[in-house]
């Protein structure tokens, strides 16, 4: 499983945030850039903990997404 090069491309899914689960993650969305662990994704959303606050972000927010 490869996951150097994760995700910058425009559409973000569930699926392919899978392979990132339980690891701690770097995230760009249009308005921030947090540092956390990807807790969780279902089809529309991803949980991510980000200095012990729970941070829930719609997929069609996040421009990219790399291990961190």
């Amino acid at each position: 499983m490869d996951t150097t090069a994760v995700l910058d491309e425009p559409r973000v899914t569930a699926r392919r945030l899978r392979p990132l689960l339980g690891g701690s993650v770097t995230v760009r969305t249009p308005s921030a850039l947090l540092r956390g662990t990807l807790l969780s994704c279902v089809r529309g959303s991803a949980w991510f903990v980000v200095d012990d606050a729970d941070v829930l972000i719609d997929l069609d927010e996040i421009t990219w997404i790399v291990p961190a």
